[in-house]
């Protein structure tokens, strides 16, 4: 028979107590019998609860609150799901007795959100800091650690900007209360975070805080947790600079401290990043021997076994031994699962994946995977091998689309499209080597602006259910506030610190306020929340069904290596395989130069024709019998293709490919499809506004934008303004009215944010971004409407993307400094075509045609003129009364002559009254 529990005594005394009616308080007792015996753990929580199942027994709630976090204290991080469960009955008793305001109750919150991010339920982290956040709203030290834990938070979602926000707030409640211990801690965690996002434009941005936490190492100790994750983390971060003696300097340093600390798994983590840094170096021998370090020193750790096979498998898959190399990939990915290992031709389900707390890491071992067997396909030669990789891409593909949607902020999502645009072309080359360009083209789709797809289907989601217009209202003014806000920390870059860190702060606020916001819409608008989430890539065989004889379409993908095209036509699509991606960048980068530049001499003109010539063999590389001629063209182009006119393109030494067919662009073919969804009417045609003359002397004056605006009137019955008039305000108010608008100024490029001028101020692409618009066309008669900075995945962010963003079903832009003469002459037959009943993209030709034929054997009839204007989007007619003002006159006539008539009747009435009647 087992001992009695040692306490049980006692609950003799305190039945007797009871009986005798006398109210014992709780805390006293349970202190008393805790002091009296040694009791485990165990035997306090048993203790506490019995306590609890006792009637009459007096409850002093605070002291209730200080037994349970006792308990947590000691449990701590041993058992999370107890120490969990205690800080959640904290919370329970505050909330019913309503003392949040209680030292012990404000800790436990704290605390509970660090348990729950330990134990991996970080959407459950993220709601309980935000609750602390709005329940103690008074700046103290101790938000700066809330903040900290949200960033660390964010951080491990993938939402690495949202991160970064709440560091730099940390930081700054930091540097508020002179708490150089916490600024220490959120410098290192922010630099955690940059280094996981690194790219190049990251590099100036770590270096800045590896200078300031060498300076706080001078008055503040750095516990042995920093200093390893700062060795760790710059460790990696030169390891990406390709500074590889540095990187490995810092590895060592980091073993060395985990070493002296006797902390085996922080030894394993730096073993592995050495053996890494030796593999990429060809140093086979000694990253083995890491390796084999690390297998002594891990036995049960899931995270550190993922990272040690994926690491082996790179290591076999340069022995070329790819079975084995398989076999460890799926091992990291079924340790970072943490299920049990899987026959390395089978995946995992995506259920198991879709709720893991590691998607990151699963992500890059399911691509590495997939390489994988691309790599074994090489060695073999069996298509079986290529299956399996196109069905690890596929699940890789569906985990971005996950990780795509948690990520809230615009920024992270654009690293997500830049990861997944390292994967999408090589998914594409292995449907090519299968001969399967349908799914190939799924995966062309998904390379191309998805957040402009996402934005588009979100405004037509707020569209169909119908949102009030006060709603709709409030988010503009949200996002308005959030980009001014952010365009003036760019404009302050180079002034004191303190006017940017007043500018986050704000910026923040109104982040968090509009994240918020969407959160309540999502809730009290569940048909808006529906509508939103349905981002659907538009299927091969709709988009075909849409195409008629003479249409077909060129989507383009250019990957790190190679590069494809796609054909489509109503009854066939056709995948061919580019020149590698170095010589193909080098051929556009010199088409680009000769056609970006007027022909001056023979030499400029020989240096065009011969780019123009092999380029469009290499863009459109297709059978002859696949004939171009007198068809109309969409193309679809990726990458640097984005940056060049297919128009000026030479099919043989003397004609353009304009000549011979018609041509539109767009950003993707999904995209397309979502704006014909916009079918809003709008009852006014023209609107032109042409500052001519500006406010900014940097700006000269516009000479022919006059000219322009009087022959536009002889084809539209149109509103234009010009000078003072053309001013931000008046274009922010008539914006969104109208089915054409014309907008002739200047425009460029600054710190790689497009602009646009107005006679009083600029108008930048992120504030296009919270305007909204019906339009059916949109003209850009500016410079560089069209250029911007490349977003690898996403596209070109430029001025006539944000105008698609907003809304316009079709931009006309530029793709460089355009001449103003030739751009005028050009877009007035356009507009002439237009009237004409003609679609958009043979309005262009034909206006481009007939400049040619206008400037026949002269300068002016080089591409340099003429091919810089390209119409992207929809392209079917406007409907447009033939110049209105015409019917007016001809109205006017008509109702004179009627009144002329009238009169006429009546006096000739009245006279035929005043003559004598005659009889016969």
């Amino acid at each position: 028979m087992k001992n009695p529990k040692p306490y049980i005594f006692s609950f003799f005394l305190f039945f007797f107590c009871l009986m005798q009616a006398q109210q014992i308080e709780l805390s006293d007792y349970f202190h008393h019998e805790v002091e009296k015996k040694e009791l485990s753990q165990h035997q306090k929580e048993q203790l506490l609860d019995s306590l609890l199942q006792q009637n009459r027994i007096k409850i002093d709630t605070l002291q209730l609150i200080k037994i349970y976090r006792s308990f947590v204290l000691d449990i701590g991080f041993s058992n999370l799901q107890k120490s969990i469960h205690y800080a959640e009955q904290i919370e329970k008793i505050a909330s019913l007795s309503q003392k949040f305001a209680h030292e012990d109750v404000q800790k436990n919150h704290r605390n509970w959100m660090i348990l729950l991010y330990k134990d991996q339920q970080f959407y459950q982290a993220i709601q309980v800091g935000e609750t602390y956040l709005q329940r103690y709203p008074e700046k103290n030290k101790y938000l700066g650690i809330v903040y900290r834990q949200l960033g660390n938070t964010y951080s491990d979602l993938g939402d690495f900007q949202k991160a970064i926000a709440n560091y730099d707030k940390s930081l700054y409640i930091s540097k508020l209360f002179n708490n150089d211990k916490d600024l220490l801690r959120t410098y290192i965690c922010k630099l955690e975070t940059l280094v996981d996002l690194y790219d190049e434009s990251n590099s100036k941005k770590i270096l800045e805080i590896e200078a300031k936490l060498k300076e706080l190492k001078e008055t503040e100790n750095l516990s042995y947790t920093n200093e390893f994750a700062l060795s760790l983390n710059l460790g990696v971060f030169y390891d990406y600079r390709k500074e590889y003696e540095t990187a490995i300097s810092e590895y060592k340093k980091a073993y060395e401290l985990s070493k002296k600390n006797n902390d085996t798994l922080d030894m394993a983590g730096s073993l592995l990043n050495l053996s890494s840094i030796h593999k990429n170096n060809g140093n086979i021998q000694e990253s083995k021997a890491y390796i084999q370090e690390v297998s002594k020193l891990i036995d049960d750790d899931y995270e550190l076994n993922a990272v040690m096979a994926n690491n082996l498998a790179d290591i076999y898959q340069l022995e070329n031994n790819h079975q084995q190399a398989l076999i460890q990939y799926q091992k990291a990915i079924t340790q970072a699962l943490k299920i049990e290992t899987l026959d390395y031709q089978t995946l995992p389900n995506f259920e198991a994946i879709e709720f893991s707390p590691n998607k990151l890491d699963i992500l890059g071992y399911l691509i590495d995977k997939a390489n994988g067997w691309i790599a074994y396909h090489e060695a073999e030669n069996n298509d079986t091998y290529l299956q399996y990789a196109l069905e690890t891409f596929t699940l890789a593909d569906k985990l971005i689309d996950v990780i795509y949607v948690e990520s809230r902020e615009d920024l992270s999502k654009l690293f997500w499209r830049k990861k997944s645009a390292t994967f999408y072309p090589k998914a594409v080359e292995v449907c090519y080597r299968l001969q399967q360009p349908e799914k190939a083209f799924f995966f062309m789709e998904k390379n191309k602006a998805m957040l402009l797809l996402e934005n588009m289907t979100d405004a037509t989601a707020k569209r169909l259910s119908k949102l009030p217009e006060n709603v709709l209202i409030r988010e503009q003014n949200l996002i308005k506030e959030i980009k001014t806000l952010e365009s003036e920390i760019q404009a302050t870059s180079n002034t004191k610190s303190a006017a940017i860190t007043t500018l986050k702060n704000k910026v923040f606020n109104r982040k968090n306020e509009y994240s918020a916001f969407i959160d309540s819409l999502e809730i009290n608008y569940p048909k808006y929340y529906t509508y939103k989430k349905n981002i659907n890539i538009v299927a091969l065989s709709d988009v075909q069904k849409q195409l008629q004889k003479d249409e077909l379409i060129l989507q383009y993908i250019v990957g790190k290596e190679n590069g494809f095209v796609a054909l489509i036509t109503a009854d066939n699509i056709q995948l061919q395989q580019l020149p590698q991606t170095e010589i193909l960048h080098n051929r556009i980068e010199t088409y680009k130069k000769a056609v970006s530049k007027p022909q001056v001499n023979t030499s400029d003109k020989k240096e065009y024709e011969k780019s123009a010539w092999q380029l469009y063999q290499q863009l459109i590389p297709f059978a002859k019998e696949t004939t171009i001629e007198n068809k109309k063209i969409t193309i679809i182009p990726d990458g640097m293709l984005q940056y060049i006119p297919f128009e000026a393109l030479l099919i043989d030494s003397k004609k353009y490919l304009i000549e011979k067919a018609q041509i539109q662009y767009n950003y993707s073919l999904s995209s397309a499809a979502q704006s014909q969804q916009n079918n809003t009417k709008i009852s006014k045609n023209f609107i032109a506004i042409a500052p001519t003359t500006f406010k900014n002397e940097q700006f000269y004056t516009l000479e022919t934008s006059s000219e322009e605006l009087k022959k536009l009137a002889n084809i539209f019955d149109a509103n234009h303004f010009q000078h003072e008039k053309a001013n931000k305000a008046q274009f922010t108010s008539a914006y969104g009215n109208y089915k054409i608008i014309h907008l002739s100024t200047h425009g460029g490029i600054d710190n790689t944010v497009p602009w646009m001028a107005f006679y009083d101020e600029k108008l930048t692409l992120d504030e296009l971004y919270f305007t909204k618009n019906q339009a059916d066309l949109v003209v850009l008669s500016a410079c560089k409407t069209s250029d911007g900075e490349l977003k690898k995945g996403e596209g070109v962010m430029s001025l006539a993307r944000g105008f698609f963003n907003a809304g316009a079903k079709s931009v006309v832009s530029s793709l460089w400094d355009i001449n103003e003469k030739a751009s005028t002459e050009i877009i007035q037959e356009f507009y002439k075509n237009i009237v004409a009943g003609n679609t958009k993209s043979e309005a262009l030709q034909k206006a481009k045609i007939a400049y040619l034929q206008n400037h026949k054997n002269t300068s002016e009839a080089s591409p340099y003129y003429w091919s810089a204007l390209t119409l992207t989007g929809d392209e079917t007619p406007i409907k447009i009364p033939k110049n209105s003002y015409v019917y007016y006159i001809l109205g006017g006539i008509l109702l004179s002559g009627i009144i002329v008539f009238i009169r006429f009747r009546k006096k000739y009435k009245k006279r035929t009254e005043q003559t004598p009647k005659t009889y016969e």
